[in-house]
Order: C-alpha cells, then structure tokens, then sequence
C-alpha cells in the first residue's frame, strides 16, 4: 500500500513512519519541507517529497497513486485568520483526495471536533472533518477521524516555570479534570488504523488517554518525578492571551487557544461518546513524566 504522510517530523507523525517502516510491507511517501529532516527515515526506505502543505500543486503531484493519506493540518503560529488558515489548508486536502481518486484517509482531528464553534482552533479541525467526508464520498472512498485528547506534551511547556518557580500557571482550575494521552499512543492507534483495511464510510475514533487528569494531578505527578513541590497557579484568560502572544503566537491564534480553555472550562471541549475500551490508551502521565 502506498501511504503519503503528512507532519512526518512532528510528534505524532515522526512516531507513526516509525511503526509502519517496523511494520514494513508498505511504501511511505513523507510531505515535508525539509528532507534532510527525515533522513533516518528515507535510509530506511521512505521516500521524501519536499514541499509546503499550502502549496496544492505540491500537494497534489506528492500524493499521486496513493492508496491512503495521513492527513495532520501543522500549527502556523503567525496566521492572522486561524480558522481561515485551517480552511484553506482542508480544501487543498479535500481537493487532493478528489484530483487523485485517493480511496481512503487517516485526519488527525481533536475531541470537541463535532461541534462548529466554541472551541478555538478545534472548530477548524470540525471544518477540515466536514471537507474530507464530502471529498471521500465524491471518490467512493473511505476516512477516519482520530480525536485525540489534550496533549501529555502540552503540560511540558510549563517547564520552564516549574524550574523557576516550582508553579504551572494556566487559566483553568486546578481541580478540572479531562482527558490527556501521549501523542505515541496516538501514533500507535493511527499506525493500526491506516494498516487495517476492513473499515468503510466515514468513522470517528475518539482517543481518551488512560483517564481524566486535573491540573493539579498533573502537578503532583510531575513534581513528584522531578523531586520538588509543584503548584497550578490559576491566572485571567486576559493574562494567559497576552502571554501567548508574547511568545510569538498570532492574535488570532492566541485568542482561539483562550476559547479552548474557556470550552474545556464549560464542558463544550469534551468528548462526543463516553470512554470505553477502544477510546481508553495505556500510557500513563506517571509513566510519561518519567520519560520525558
């Protein structure tokens, strides 16, 4: 089978040529825009296609003959329309799938993604997800949404503040428990997913981690691994908003991370179904913390 993979340096996507080269039997072609990036994996075979993802002509002849696309739309932290932005990158995949007659499509998507609005850049993924199934129906084709949940990785941006200050601070309660994974469980589900050939239409797959943490239980775990006492410190969207765009992010994309945090706050960032055993991963943050 021929998959093409986007996002193949990022955390997701490096971990998931990692499984499918180790699975083997399959041609991997790697969308990216620098190759010497992904040398460890075209030594191993893969092939790589360089190029921008907001390029549809690259898009386009990169993903030629393929039997399946991994599709994860990247961050750009200077887009000044966000949403505009995810759209704009949706419709090249969409029209991608239809150009090349590709019959079936792993979308890296998020929980919260079926609802349109409310959720920052959730709601541009909800947007993506909608474009994908029209373009997979138009082909006779089949995808699958993953909807992984909030990130173990995101708490690790708080390094910095937990050497200095021994605090995380972040806009929401301490005591607000939602699901967290390890991005290599995703990687591992969605190697599983694109290798399985029996699914057809169009699918969502939420992705729950082991259980609901708070941030305060993210605390606790994480100071317990590095030795020292470790605190939620809970600070104003106004705050969290201009921190954010002093890190370099867009005001566009800063004010959607602050509605994220406002819908994980009100329940409308949450998952579609309840957590069961195909929604439920195995890596715990107690075990994470530990590697990281």
């Amino acid at each position: 089978m021929k998959i093409a993979i986007t996002t193949p340096t990022g955390h997701i996507g490096s971990r998931l040529v990692d499984e499918l080269l180790s699975k083997g039997g399959h041609e991997l072609v790697l969308l990216c825009r620098d190759p010497a990036k992904v040398k460890h994996f075209t030594d191993r075979g893969a092939k790589a296609a360089a190029g921008s993802l907001e390029d549809s002509q690259y898009v386009g002849e990169a993903t030629k003959g393929a039997d399946l696309l991994f599709w994860l739309t990247p961050p750009r932290f200077d887009a000044e329309d966000f949403r505009a932005y995810q759209n704009q990158l949706g419709d090249i995949a969409a029209a991608t799938v239809r150009e090349n007659g590709i019959k079936r499509v792993v979308h890296l998507s998020s929980f919260g993604a079926q609802h349109a609005d409310g959720t920052g850049p959730i709601a541009g993924l909800h947007d993506i997800e909608q474009k994908l199934n029209a373009a997979a129906k138009d082909v006779g084709g089949s995808v699958t949404h993953l909807r992984p949940a909030s990130f173990f990785e995101n708490l690790f941006m708080s390094v910095p503040t937990i050497q200095s200050d021994g605090a995380m601070y972040m806009p929401i309660p301490g005591d607000l428990a939602f699901p967290m994974i390890a991005t290599s469980d995703i990687a591992k589900v969605a190697a599983e997913v694109i290798t399985d050939g029996s699914w057809q239409g169009v699918n969502v797959r939420e992705l729950l981690g082991p259980k609901d943490y708070s941030i305060n239980d993210a605390a606790r775990i994480i100071g317990e691994v590095a030795g020292k006492e470790v605190k939620h410190v809970q600070v104003p969207y106004e705050a969290t908003l201009e921190a954010m765009k002093a890190m370099g992010l867009s005001e566009s994309l800063a004010s959607k991370y602050v509605e994220m945090y406002q819908g994980l706050e009100n329940g409308k960032v949450s998952a579609e179904a309840p957590r069961s055993a195909a929604s439920t991963t195995p890596t715990k943050l107690e075990d994470f913390a530990k590697q990281y």
